[in-house]
């Protein structure tokens, strides 16, 4: 492993030729200290100067004999991260500072005295074209470093590869936190250690522990906008910067192989469509549905289920890559339903997406979390360059039962063909449709239009001879349960001319219009002329 910024030690400095006649007042754990930089420090306030892990240069003259200033000067040298200090003894600053000593000691911060005159300038030429150097090795491994993870996610060997491929570019202890599945450890640590780490690593503690803060790293695996897996690097000591860098390429690494191997499960699982296509028609048992589905995926509930169908655009054959936008798609949903709670069986036809959505949350709300999930799933479609879903979508009725699956595939195409009468719903559940459901029966079976006819015919005849606008009065007053007070005021009319209106609709009707039959009747006649010619104005 390159030797990097983040690893020259004090104890490293302190052999350079320039440190030769140095003398050292430091611990051990102080000459471990990390030097990142060099610094020619003078003014005796910090600030805000520095970053960290600096070696300060300093001769003294910021605070000359005055030892509480000098005293000051290193406290906040040490509160800011720095990594020593070096003091030219002699012009500026005298013999003893015991008190400074006492202070480096007790903070475990090294102090270097310089009892000749030295060239401060020559020690950070020498340092800075040190740590140059090391710069541009890193630079070289890390290209290298690169190109063998590429040819490792060529050869599809899989993830431990590039998880032992990690651990032997690191030297450090390897963590793999993939959502849903076993940890995995490299090198391998007991079954007491593994489970401590795992369990401080699921309730956060482990980030918050102050003796292993800057010895650890860890990488979120990400894609499609979710989170697979959790990457850790542990380290004896102090991660350099080298292995900071080695883990974010692994991470890209990893989310790139995690991502192939979902992108074959979901291409396998489209090969899989002829079974699907016999569950949604019905011809498969409760029985073999548990069997295969369980066998996909153990402990995954049955006990919910809807169909979701979104119309697709038209898309040519010859498009190239078809089949993977596709499968793109589908793997975007799955990320999609799946953080919702919901289990995605996916299915498609030349005219359709079907999604059999299996709940696996029950308790939380069901229609709020489909209408999220169906919302961000038309976002990423309208931000694509090609858009696959059309504007009709529908869900279908819920059931209890897998074997009735055909039940909710049907309502959900119900819903549809609903919407393309009477228009968008912002709420496409078949649950919601109420009235709707039986006047598309009735489309269906060809009994609407004589069912309008036999119950509104008249009242229509006589708004097209007579412009009457019955149709719009007995609405109103059908709606406002026969106050004639209200319907007076909702149509912006005198009670003598509703009067005059709800007389001659009794004459055309019947008095007895509003005997709860038939007036449930009239009623269903007048959402059906909505349905078939649009709201009634």
């Amino acid at each position: 492993m390159v030797q990097t910024l983040l690893q020259l030690t004090v104890k490293d400095i302190l052999q350079r030729p320039l440190f030769q006649k140095a003398e050292t007042i430091a611990s051990e754990e102080a000459l471990n200290r990390i030097v990142r930089w060099v610094h020619i420090m003078e003014v005796p306030h910090v600030g805000q100067l520095l970053n960290g892990h600096e070696l300060i240069l300093n001769t003294g003259i910021g605070w000359h004999d005055n030892e509480e200033l000098s005293l000051s000067f290193l406290q906040q040298l040490i509160d800011s991260g720095a990594s020593g200090l070096c003091i030219e003894l002699g012009t500026y600053t005298k013999q003893p500072l015991e008190r400074l000593k006492e202070l480096a000691m007790r903070e475990h911060f090294p102090l270097i005295f310089f009892h000749e005159e030295v060239r401060y300038i020559d020690i950070t030429q020498d340092l800075h074209a040190y740590f140059i150097h090391q710069h541009y090795s890193m630079v070289s491994e890390l290209e290298a470093l690169s190109t063998q993870l590429n040819q490792l996610l060529l050869s599809g060997k899989g993830l431990q590869p590039l998880l032992q491929l990690l651990h032997e570019t690191t030297h450090a202890q390897v963590a793999f936190f993939p959502y849903g599945e076993e940890a995995r450890f490299i090198p391998e640590l007991p079954r007491t250690d593994a489970d401590l780490f795992y369990e401080q690593w699921i309730f956060g503690e482990i980030f918050r522990l102050p003796d292993i803060k800057c010895k650890l790293a860890h990488r979120p695996i990400l894609a499609l906008e979710r989170m697979f897996a959790d990457l850790l690097l542990y380290g004896e000591q102090e991660l350099s910067e080298f292995q900071i860098l080695a883990l974010d390429r692994f991470a890209t690494a990893i989310a790139q192989e995690m991502m192939r191997t979902t992108y074959m499960e979901e291409k396998k699982r489209y090969k899989q469509d002829l079974w699907v296509t016999d569950w949604l028609n019905g011809k498969h048992t409760q029985q073999i549905i548990r069997d295969y589905m369980l066998a996909l995926k153990p402990n995954l509930k049955l006990e919910q289920a809807v169909v979701c169908v979104f119309e697709s655009r038209a898309v040519r054959e010859d498009v190239i890559d078809h089949e993977a936008q596709l499968l793109q798609k589908q793997m975007v949903a799955r990320s999609i339903f799946e953080g919702e709670g919901f289990y995605l069986v996916p299915h498609f036809t030349n005219a359709q997406f079907v999604f059999i959505l299996l709940d696996q949350l029950g308790a939380s709300p069901f229609q709020d979390r489909m209408m999220r999930a169906i919302q961000r799933l038309q976002k990423t479609d309208y931000l694509q360059e090609t858009a696959l879903f059309s504007p009709f979508l529908g869900i279908g009725k819920r059931i209890s039962d897998p074997s009735l699956l055909k039940l909710s595939y049907q309502t959900a195409q119900d819903t549809i063909d609903i919407q393309k009468d009477i228009g968008i719903l912002e709420q496409p559940f078949y649950d919601e449709l109420h009235v709707g459901k039986v006047i598309l029966m009735m489309k269906q079976s060809g009994s609407l239009a004589s069912f309008i006819e036999e119950y509104l015919g008249r009242i229509l005849h006589y708004d097209r001879e007579k412009n009457g606008q019955l149709l719009k009065t007995l609405k109103m007053y059908l709606a406002l349960s026969g106050s004639k007070q209200e319907t007076a005021k909702e149509l912006f009319i005198v009670r003598q001319t509703l009067y005059h209106r709800l007389d001659k609709i009794a004459l055309l009707l019947g008095e007895d219009y509003m005997r709860p039959d038939k007036r449930m009747a009239i009623e269903l006649a007048l959402h059906g002329y909505e349905y078939i010619h649009g709201i009634i104005a």
